[in-house]
């Protein structure tokens, strides 16, 4: 016989039981996710980038290389699963070297000739992704719009880092390479930027005429036993290091009349001066 508190029973059930099927979805509401840690590298060529060393026989007059930086931001970073389907890495939020779905690399450590730097690098890159098998990667060289154009006073890192930052209006260097080379000892240098922006109300912009975001697409990759490789001769093997236009800056500051850029952006597969960019292997797949 039911005592007089057994109707209470029924309402009381129903809830636990609604929330338990809320969080019963299929395993497209609820995919398992897996972490993954991509290695990068900077070289020479063949020798790893290191302050302090200097290198031979770089670009069209094959000159001595003495580098003083090397650090750059990449984004939208997206790995190719076994259906053929990209999958965007969802990155570690550490507070120091990556936010939102944007990371610093810094190979510079701040000795030899490297004083603009710190003593810190950072040579990986932190996140999850949906569980499965991935053979292929792809992502961006630079600073998304809606990054870019913030302030660096009151940026969360790694975008408050002072040595990557131009303006409210120009946004960030996308890229930083300078060294000092057989004709030019005093330094050359290439930044990496977007340029023509227009400036917005408050600061900022709110376009750009040259976004100089490079795509860079990498196959048969093995996540879990390759490094990402950068190479700063490749880079540059197309440019003369010893010269630079008059009237222009020493090296590349990304300006679109500035003819020594030309081979740089050509080689990052970017359009320089409505010339068509014949790409070259400046990242490449290295198995550790």
């Amino acid at each position: 016989m039911l005592s007089k508190h057994a109707p209470l029973t029924r309402p009381l059930l129903l809830p636990a039981l609604l929330l338990l099927l809320a969080g019963c979805g299929s395993a497209e509401d609820n995919p398992t996710t897996q972490p993954l840690t991509l290695n990068f590298a900077a070289q020479v060529g063949d020798e790893p980038f290191s302050c302090g060393q200097t290198y031979e026989g770089l670009g069209t007059t094959e000159t001595a290389f003495e580098p003083f930086d090397f650090r750059l931001f990449i984004s939208e970073i997206e790995l190719r699963d076994t259906d053929g389907q990209w999958q965007p890495l969802n990155l570690d939020q550490d507070g120091v070297w990556q936010h939102e779905d944007l990371a610093l690399l810094d190979f510079e450590d701040a000795t030899g000739r490297c004083q603009n730097g710190s003593t810190e690098t950072r040579e990986i890159v932190t996140g999850t992704l949906p569980e499965g098998t991935y053979d292929a990667l792809r992502f961006t060289i630079g600073v998304p719009f809606e990054l870019n154009h913030i302030d660096a006073a009151t940026a969360p890192s790694p975008l408050n880092t002072t040595a990557m930052f131009w303006s409210w209006l120009g946004g960030y260097k996308f890229m930083r390479i300078e060294g000092a080379t057989t004709g030019l000892d005093t330094g050359w240098q290439f930044h990496l930027g977007s340029t023509g922006c227009e400036p917005a109300e408050g600061g900022g912009a709110t376009s750009c005429t040259n976004a100089n975001r490079a795509r860079i697409e990498l196959s048969e990759v093995n996540v879990d036993a390759d490094t990402l490789v950068f190479d700063l001769a490749e880079l540059v093997a197309d440019a003369n290091l010893n010269e630079r236009q008059e009237g222009t800056p020493s090296g590349c500051m990304s300006g679109p009349a500035d003819s020594d850029c030309q081979p740089i952006f050509s080689a990052l597969n970017l359009t320089h001066s409505e010339q068509s960019p014949t790409p070259r292997q400046v990242v490449r797949v290295q198995a550790r």
